[in-house]
């Protein structure tokens, strides 16, 4: 069952690494796993107080709220021109124009290999489109670059219970609840895996 809204319409530290023994085939290996944030220090405490308020939220009205200005801090690249790009994927989308958006997507993964924004807008391109081992090999590399992605945790679990890795969904569920406990439906998707473990081993 879909619980999340898909990154189509989604335009507008407290987890760890994706796991190695989780049953899926890694990605073609090619320097991400080497991958971290390059936030300047002084931003970087900004996304930590932004982060703590978010895990405090006292109900959802609060909490989108400080998403939306997550969301606008890492759609910054560092560079006006990647900017501009990573702008023209949403028209390109809304325009129906997928796989524009994802030639621009390739070449802002290469002008800016740490800027995790780009690799979580072509994953969810991928999943839209069915390429499941594409769009796993960008979450997980948003996942090594900003821990915290809270859009890619989302997405990830949800691939992995449609892979029927159901302990690894709720593990990637219960640690995005740490870092955003007030996530749209998070409370409806966990439930869901708990009510249907029994049988399982979960």
């Amino acid at each position: 069952m879909r619980v999340f809204v898909p990154f189509a319409l989604l335009l507008m530290t407290a987890v760890g690494p994706v796991w190695a023994d989780d049953g899926l085939l890694p990605p073609a290996s090619s320097g991400r796993e080497r991958l971290v944030s390059v936030v300047p220090a002084d931003k970087a405490v900004e996304f930590n107080d932004l982060f703590a308020r978010l895990a405090a939220a006292k109900d959802r009205n609060e909490a989108a709220g400080i998403e939306a200005e997550i969301r606008q801090r890492w759609a910054t690249s560092g560079g006006a021109t990647d900017d501009l790009l990573l702008s023209w994927t949403a028209k390109s989308v809304a325009a129906g124009d997928a796989a524009g958006a994802l030639d621009i997507l390739d070449e802002l993964t290469v002008r800016r290999p740490a800027f995790a924004e780009a690799y979580y807008r072509r994953g969810t391109l991928h999943l839209l489109a069915g390429r499941v081992s594409q769009a796993l090999g960008d979450l997980q590399t948003v996942l090594r670059i900003e821990p915290r992605h809270f859009l890619a945790m989302k997405e990830l679990a949800e691939v992995l219970e449609s892979l029927d890795q159901h302990e690894r969904a709720l593990e990637v569920l219960r640690r995005l609840q740490a870092v955003d406990p007030q996530m749209e439906g998070l409370s409806e998707a966990i439930e869901a895996i708990v009510a249907g473990s029994h049988g399982r081993d979960i």
